[in-house]
């Protein structure tokens, strides 16, 4: 099961969404700790240096249809 997104990668998530390409220079309370965790996940992939799209593990942590650890969902 994958770990729960804190707030700040829930936020980054949501604003690339599906199409965009953004990175850390973009948000101004989310840095580069933050993407570089999200990379490690798989959540987002690099497209190019510093720029990060969502991967498909990323929008389905985004949409909120995965079960996350020690939680039911009713």
């Amino acid at each position: 099961m994958p770990q729960r997104p804190s707030n700040r990668e829930m936020k980054a998530l949501y604003h690339l969404g599906e199409d965009k390409i953004l990175g850390p220079d973009d948000f101004k309370d989310i840095g580069e700790k933050t993407f570089a965790g999200m990379l490690k996940k798989k959540w987002v992939e690099e497209v190019e240096p510093g720029k990060f799209r969502t991967t498909e593990k990323g929008r389905v942590i985004h949409d909120e249809e995965v079960y996350f650890t020690g939680r039911w969902k009713r």
